[in-house]
């Protein structure tokens, strides 16, 4: 008899700020979601679109993107006693989903209600939690050598993780940018800039990198999305290769033009530009 044998694999798919999210089979959306204090409830879709059952559950933890000391982003989870003001800001604790567990077959959609419990006394400003879509049903076999006498296979659970924004009262978002710092090694472009939070509420934007050459004209330009919970400074890398030797502008350009989340949630700040001078 052929022994079988099975290893569980947990992957984390999606972060932050992203078009609709996939885990393992079942799609998720919305990306990230808001609540207001009048309102208190929201929901999420699910939809299975492979052709396995899958099983899901939810659940709510706080969390924001940070970077750590070589600019790399991470999810930040742990509460540490010098950031007790962030901790003040979560509504992981008072977010329910209902249901919070369902079996969700091939080709089906289910909805996912949910509903904010917060305290009486709440303050005024913005609150945040990260809901996670943990999905489980996919099974990989895995090929062994001729003769083998084991089967071996992968159990794997997915994690989706999406931003969730809790909003009291009227906020207002900003953001300070510093330290741009441009160098160039090689054909890479490298700039670590510094993102600080101006406001009640999160900075959800766009950073626009420019090239900029002596007689003014971008010769090169980059634009990503960025997330500003309390500070970020990221380690950003840009391909230069045919850039001619010479001396250049780095323009940094961090805007609230973001087309992917509707106006009425996406709370507009004044752009804020910083730049600085790179000899290729």
């Amino acid at each position: 008899m052929r022994r079988r044998r099975y290893y569980h694999l947990m992957i984390v798919a999606g972060l932050l700020l992203g078009a609709v999210t996939q885990a393992s089979s079942v799609l998720v959306a919305p990306h990230h979601i808001f609540i207001d204090h009048r309102v208190r409830s929201a929901t999420i879709q699910l939809f299975n679109a492979g052709d396995q059952t899958e099983e899901v559950s939810i659940e709510t933890v706080f969390g924001y993107p940070a970077t750590d000391s070589l600019g790399r982003v991470y999810l930040y989870t742990e509460p540490a006693e010098s950031e007790a003001e962030l901790e003040e800001r979560s509504a992981a604790g008072w977010i329910r989903a209902f249901p919070r567990r369902v079996t969700v077959r091939p080709g089906q959609r289910q909805t996912i209600r949910l509903l904010a419990q917060p305290p009486a006394d709440l303050a005024d400003g913005e609150y945040w939690t990260r809901v996670v879509v943990h999905a489980k049903g996919q099974h990989l076999p895995l090929a062994v050598s001729d003769g083998a006498d084991i089967e071996v296979g992968l159990d794997l659970e997915v994690r989706t993780v999406i931003a969730l924004t809790y909003r009291k009262g009227d906020v207002e978002t900003g953001v300070r940018m510093s330290e741009v710092a441009p160098r160039i090694v090689g054909d890479t472009l490298y700039a670590r800039p510094l993102l600080e939070r101006d406001g009640e509420a999160a900075y959800i934007g766009m950073l626009r990198t420019e090239v900029v050459d002596s007689s003014g004209e971008v010769v090169r330009e980059w634009e990503e999305q960025v997330a500003v919970y309390e500070s970020l400074h990221r380690q950003l890398r840009y391909p230069v290769t045919d850039l001619p030797q010479g001396p250049y502008t780095v323009r940094m350009t961090v805007s609230t033009d973001r087309d992917d989340i509707e106006p009425p949630e996406l709370l507009v700040a004044t752009p804020v530009s910083d730049s600085a001078t790179v000899i290729r």
